[in-house]
């Protein structure tokens, strides 16, 4: 129930945000709106504004819409014709059309800059393996090093290195790294290697490093629905003690257990409200042949060492122009996405449709304002760039739409139009209930 507010809350803001976008530049090239609605089917609430808008607040809280006026829906008295949509110059009509995606696009900055302003708290980027000839060793990159700066970029957090690192592999380039080792500055050149988007959860281990990680208590917190974990009778709370006679003190060396025993099976001991119990588990291999449980470790009331905090945080001025390069790096990775599943080069199951997205806005906000927010932010910029795609149906196949008018000097014919928005509608619900399917296939695993 709680991802389902959460996702609700979400949509509504980010659609509303789009909305609001058409509304205001179509106010300014003086088309009248006849309504401007938050949500959809029957009215709630309703309010004439003074520029003749009804604004409404609907039942149905998935979303908004904006009506203009347009002979095409309806008859236009003569003294208003000049505030009809249709009417309007080209460049007015582009204008309004692109102003939703730019909104979400927009927002993205806004929601950035809040976050890089407030400070993302994280883990200092220090070295604790390096793995033999990995492109790690061959840059010789050591254990106690911190990595502070990528190309000259500051890098005080372990995601912050992860983020400019992901950059860069995309192409497989050569980047210099500022470390520092007992307050000594040093630099280094590192070749990443080249990697795909599916690829970017590897990161890391395929550069061949591995980053100091504080000695958490293997006590569990959420237990992934259906998962190894919830089939072998583990439960939030329990506490990790032994595994095949072999007793393991952190959250860590569980993991690296778990992770190296895919799909086999270990006999585990736990401490439950006070007793020593034994249970069989059998981790499940991943894509990658990576063992997983499906089980997080219990955070509250753990406190990360001081020496290995850090935070990201940039002041009001700085970071105006870091919104805007995250804000363009997580558009081109999703473009990049969307082409790479076009091409067959990136896994179509890594589309989400709205359970994914239920679930990602529950969990984000469980995580706190700035999880939420960076949530925010990803989907905003994911709806602005899937509008601008030039399909029918959506703000980018209008402006298809408009580019022929423009070679043409004239609107393509009515009848032709109204193909187009077959067509695109026709996609636009084969790729919902491709994305429906996933989510349907992660839920039954």
């Amino acid at each position: 129930m709680q991802s389902l507010i959460f996702f609700i809350i979400a949509l509504s803001l980010l659609v509303v945000i789009h909305e609001f976008g058409h509304y205001w530049v179509a106010r300014k090239c003086g088309v009248k709106v006849l309504r401007f609605s938050v949500g959809f089917g029957q009215k709630l609430w309703s309010k004439q504004l003074k520029n003749g808008t009804e604004f409404v607040i609907a039942a149905l809280p998935l979303g908004g819409y904006v009506k203009m006026l347009d002979e095409r829906e309806a008859p236009v008295a003569e003294a208003e014709l000049d505030q009809a949509f249709n009417r309007q110059p080209l460049r007015n009509r582009v204008a309004i059309v692109s102003a939703g995606p730019i909104a979400n696009l927009l927002f993205a900055v806004f929601a950035y800059w809040v976050i890089m302003v407030i400070g993302v708290p994280g883990l200092k980027p220090i070295i604790d393996d390096v793995t033999a000839d990995s492109p790690a060793a061959m840059a010789q990159l050591m254990p106690g090093e911190e990595i502070i700066a990528v190309n000259g970029k500051a890098t005080p957090t372990v995601n912050s290195l992860f983020q400019q690192w992901l950059k860069f592999a995309q192409s497989g380039e050569t980047v210099t790294l500022t470390t520092r080792s007992t307050d000594i500055e040093t630099t280094k050149q590192l070749t990443l290697p080249k990697l795909g988007l599916d690829d970017a959860g590897s990161l890391f281990s395929k550069i061949g490093i591995k980053t100091v990680q504080p000695d958490m208590p293997p006590i569990l917190g959420e237990i992934v629905a259906d998962s190894p974990a919830e089939r072998a009778g583990l439960q939030t709370g329990d506490e990790l003690i032994s595994a095949n006679g072999k007793q393991l003190s952190s959250w860590q060396a569980w993991v690296a257990l778990i992770q190296s025993s895919a799909d086999e099976e270990m006999s585990i001991e736990i401490l439950r409200d006070g007793q020593v119990q034994q249970l069989d588990i059998t981790p499940a291999a991943d894509e990658n042949n990576v063992g997983r449980i499906g089980a997080a470790v219990n955070t509250e009331g753990y406190e990360i060492p001081a020496e290995l905090r850090s935070e990201l945080r940039y002041g009001p001025l700085a970071a105006i122009p870091q919104a805007f390069s995250q804000t363009w790096q997580f558009s081109v990775t999703t473009l990049s996405g969307l082409w790479g599943m076009l091409v067959g080069t990136v896994s179509s199951d890594n589309l989400g449709g709205p359970i994914a997205i239920a679930q990602f806005a529950g969990d984000s906000a469980q995580q706190g304002f700035i999880a939420f927010i960076s949530f925010l932010a990803m989907i905003s910029i994911s709806l602005g760039i899937l509008n601008l795609l030039p399909v029918p149906v959506l703000d980018g196949g209008h402006l298809l739409m408009y580019f022929f008018e423009w070679v043409r000097g004239k609107p393509l014919p009515e009848s032709v139009q109204i193909q187009g928005q077959k067509i695109g509608l026709f996609l636009i619900l084969l790729l919902m209930v491709f994305a429906f399917t996933n989510d349907i296939a992660r839920l039954i695993g």
